[in-house]
């Protein structure tokens, strides 16, 4: 997005409003979240009631952008701060916010982006790795304790990235084919990656499990193969160094966050993040 677009938009709460409600709603043609009925009516405070199953709405509800209570213009400053791949320190030092209402905003644009992609359903859910939980306006993801670690496969075709859960495939198994099969692997910090694994250009996971003693000396400390290893690989674990690790819990939403920074790597991603952020919160099983 060119700048003085960027200022236009920011100048005041009401043309911000203007620009996120865009990709609420098609051609301004407003229903409701709960049963889609477009017959609705005002009411005094600004919402609006359905004149089918009576539910109180406004324009954001069930979106991720209802989450952190914060203002339009600060959603868009936010996702422009985003946008810039600032670390969310560097965010809070720009912003008159507290860290933790930064921290929860990111996370939430995060959440939004890895809701977007096709195995979102394999690791977002109440039996998944990550449960979104909500309290009143407040959406959460909470890691899940009943599943282990899930593995991505990576593969990169023409300059993108597939970044895919694995099903079965747990981060025990692929120590066992270190050992047992000479699959190549190395890590940084928490974050493990192998050589080509099947049709998967890389196999790539967090856990702080630590690998069984005999393996811990085997493990290279750097990338096994990198002749071979996808391009995405190298700038993902040039971003993770510079996050100074990521965490287990966390990591589905990092990966999908650089998967889609990879993929737009040459294009503008202020807006599609800003329609991603306004989408409705799916419906995890």
């Amino acid at each position: 997005m060119r700048l003085v677009d960027y200022e236009h938009y920011i100048k005041s709460e009401s043309t911000a409003r203007r620009y996120l409600l865009k990709f609420c709603w098609k051609n301004h043609q407003r229903y409701c979240p709960r049963c889609r009925q477009r017959k609705n009516y005002p009411l005094t405070d600004g919402r609006r009631r359905c004149a089918q199953c009576y539910y109180t709405y406004h324009d954001f509800t069930g979106r991720w952008i209802n989450n952190c209570d914060l203002t339009c213009q600060n959603w868009l400053r936010l996702i422009k701060l985003f946008d810039m791949d600032l670390t969310v320190l560097a965010m809070n030092k720009e912003l008159d916010l507290a860290y933790n209402t930064v921290y929860k905003a990111v996370t939430t644009i995060r959440c939004a982006i890895a809701a977007s992609a096709i195995d979102a359903r394999d690791f977002f859910g109440r039996d998944r790795s990550i449960e979104l939980k909500t309290s009143g306006r407040v959406l959460s993801p909470t890691p899940s304790s009943k599943l282990s670690t899930p593995v991505f496969g990576v593969i990169e075709h023409s300059g993108v990235a597939f970044v895919d859960l694995v099903p079965g495939l747990r981060p025990e198994t692929v120590f066992h084919f270190h050992q047992n099969f000479g699959l190549e692997l190395g890590h940084w910090g928490k974050t493990y990656f192998s050589a080509p694994y099947q049709r998967y250009h890389a196999l790539l996971f967090c856990t702080s499990t630590a690998p069984p003693r005999f393996l811990e000396f085997t493990l290279a400390p750097s990338n096994p193969s990198p002749k071979t290893a996808p391009d995405f690989l190298n700038y993902l674990l040039e971003k993770i160094r510079r996050y100074r690790g990521l965490s287990p819990e966390k990591f589905p939403l990092y990966v999908k966050e650089l998967g889609f920074r990879y993929n737009n790597r040459n294009m503008d991603t202020f807006s599609e993040t800003a329609r991603l952020l306004c989408s409705f919160v799916p419906k995890f099983g």
